[in-house]
């Protein structure tokens, strides 16, 4: 992605966030959970063969692009912490989702992982 198509990405990832998420640690916290979100959407499409698993890996090297342009982490090691958390996080809501016993669990985590995946995806310019 050129410099001049991520620093558009940034802008408008800015215009569709909350106004409080725009301030910038706020901006960053963001793109690092929705890069921690779209790895665990990629890694549970690759476990599966399901084909949104290419265009799932293309939107999480876009947000780890927007979190690049957004300059240098202050704090590296925390911004990696918040995407593995999230990561993880997601990938328990996944897996509830796919493989949990309890239906209404199974429910609630599926609804639960599609508003996360959406609300991360709503934030990309589709090219």
């Amino acid at each position: 992605m050129s410099s001049v198509k991520k620093w558009i990405a940034v802008l408008i990832a800015a215009q569709t966030l909350p106004a409080i998420a725009t301030e910038g640690p706020r901006l960053t916290e963001t793109m690092a959970v929705c890069a921690g979100r779209m790895s665990a959407e990629m890694e549970f499409a690759w476990l599966r063969s399901d084909p949104e698993a290419d265009r799932l890996e293309e939107q999480r090297r876009r947000f780890v692009e927007i979190l690049e342009a957004l300059g240098p982490a202050t704090n590296a090691m925390e911004q990696l912490a918040m995407r593995i958390d999230a990561k993880m996080a997601h990938a328990g809501l996944l897996t509830t989702a796919h493989f949990g016993t309890d239906k209404a669990r199974s429910a609630w985590a599926k609804r639960h992982a599609v508003l996360q995946r959406k609300t991360c995806q709503n934030m990309l310019l589709e090219s």
